[in-house]
């Protein structure tokens, strides 16, 4: 079972692996931290599954690089990556927040896009600041049956 997160908080990024380390005892779990860093490794082959962060910086924030801007739809730009690609590999959204860019897109009207347009990739979102957010991903998961 290998799965990707692109996340670039590094304590949602832990509890985030801490469960699936849950769910699959034997996974391998790359981490990415940037929407550039997070495209470069959607492409490569191999994932089971992917989680995804809605907001990222563009680039992974080093002693160099300060992580550009902050791309506050990056998680629905690597959706469409992947689906221009085909490139379907079961993706759930984790986010903190409830409205993105500069539009003010709800996250409810993003979900709806995603069924309606990317459903064959998208398999959810979870709200990470929603008490028993961790419940909602293992729901998720089992009934994805990912590494069943």
């Amino acid at each position: 079972m290998k799965i990707l997160i692109v996340e670039d908080t590094n304590d949602k990024m832990k509890e985030i692996e801490k469960q699936l380390k849950i769910k699959f005892k034997q996974c391998e779990i790359v981490e990415t931290r940037s929407y550039s860093e997070g495209i470069k490794n959607v492409y490569k082959n191999g994932w089971d599954l992917i989680i995804l962060d809605m907001s990222l910086p563009t680039y992974t924030v080093s002693h160099t690089e300060n992580g550009g801007a902050k791309k506050p739809m990056a998680g629905s730009e690597i959706i469409k990556r992947m689906y221009s690609r085909k490139i379907y590999i079961p993706t759930i959204v984790i986010t903190q927040f409830d409205i993105f860019g500069e539009s003010q897109i709800s996250l409810d009207s993003l979900n709806q896009e995603f069924e309606k347009k990317y459903g064959i990739i998208w398999k959810g979102t979870i709200s990470y600041n929603k008490q028993g957010w961790q419940g909602e991903l293992a729901d998720l998961l089992e009934k994805l049956k990912i590494g069943a």
